[in-house]
């Protein structure tokens, strides 16, 4: 069966026939092409932002080593920082310094234990476990004479608090709970080793 088509419906189908290959040749070589040049357009503006940031951080490095040598140099940048030849005797300072606020602040030093000393980057990390009983009122004054008393500079971690109650007797004022605390306290000094 051989139909012939007529010279409209012929057109109209040559037409469609290369509208159809125009939008394949499009979708399968200029639009990828297209999107690929976009996309290395993007790359090539994120490289060029990422080597002005690099080149900025070259031009400041000189000024930022010395800095550096200057704060290495002065004594006051070590302030916050534990002083002694070893472990020991830095853990004794923080020893020394809670058995000063806790005997203050009238709370009774129950123990105190050295932890294993702990490398921190450049930095080693000096701790001990401190156990306390006393009033809210003191054992806040211990804390906050740890934390605010300045150098060497010390920080809290681990913190336990248990009340005990306290036996009212009769006619009596009414006395402040007892808390048994057992909390870290731990310092850094200079050259992890």
């Amino acid at each position: 069966m051989n139909a012939s088509l007529s010279p409209p419906i012929r057109r109209a189908l040559a037409i469609a026939i290369l509208i159809v290959l125009i939008a394949a040749l499009y979708l399968g070589v200029v639009q990828p092409l297209v999107d690929n040049y976009l996309a290395d357009r993007q790359s090539i503006a994120q490289l060029q932002d990422a080597v002005a940031k690099y080149r900025r951080a070259a031009e400041e490095l000189p000024a930022r080593q010395a800095q550096l040598a200057a704060l290495e140099r002065d004594p006051a940048s070590a302030a916050g920082f534990l002083q002694g030849t070893n472990d020991t005797l830095m853990a004794t300072q923080i020893q020394n310094r809670i058995k000063s606020l806790s005997d203050q602040a009238k709370v009774d030093l129950r123990t105190s234990q050295v932890l294993p000393s702990a490398n921190e980057g450049k930095l080693k990390r000096i701790a001990v476990r401190e156990q306390l009983t006393g009033t809210i009122g003191g054992i806040l004054a211990v804390f906050h004479g740890l934390e605010a008393a300045g150098a060497p500079s010390l920080f809290l971690d681990n913190l336990s608090l248990r009340t005990r109650p306290v036996a009212a007797r009769p006619n009596a004022p009414a006395a402040d709970e007892v808390i048994d605390v057992q909390f870290d306290v731990y310092g850094y000094t200079h050259g992890a080793s």
